[in-house]
């Protein structure tokens, strides 16, 4: 694991954020048996906007503002081609995306992909997750059970 931006609870200095970003890697173990989900939340976020570039630099940016303290985790997965559409919503853009990774899944039945959570004190997460829909994430509550079956690889 990697922490990308850390921050002390004890004083906000002018450009500290509440958010803490952790990166993991291939081989590490799990993360989620740490967590002490009595007092916290685990949401995972997809992002299914298609944005560029420049506006997800600027959905970042708006990340950086969440006024509680939360940390991001971006785990490495390997999955199914054809399992990413399975929480895509049936949009006008389903078909085609469905066709690309139908035609992808005749070439490579697996993909290294990344997941995304959000991990925050109970007290905090309807707040946040109003914040993190308004900035075009789809957002869906993790239970414990469902965290256990996360392999890193």
């Amino acid at each position: 694991m990697s922490t990308i931006y850390s921050h002390s609870d004890d004083h906000m200095l002018v450009g500290e954020t509440n958010l803490k970003i952790k990166s993991f890697v291939k081989g590490d173990p799990s993360p989620f048996p740490d967590i002490d989900y009595s007092h916290s939340c685990v949401y995972e976020l997809t992002d299914f906007t298609f944005r560029t570039p420049l506006e997800k630099m600027d959905v970042f940016n708006q990340l950086l503002e969440i006024p509680h303290p939360c940390e991001v985790w971006i785990l490495p997965v390997t999955e199914e081609t054809t399992a990413l559409l399975e929480d895509m919503p049936k949009d006008e853009t389903y078909e085609k995306t469905a066709a690309l990774f139908s035609m992808l899944s005749n070439v490579k039945e697996k993909i290294e992909a990344d997941r995304t959570f959000l991990i925050t004190h109970k007290d905090y997460c309807s707040d946040i997750i109003q914040s993190l829909e308004k900035l075009g994430f789809t957002v869906t509550e993790k239970k414990k059970e469902e965290l256990k079956t996360i392999d890193l690889s």
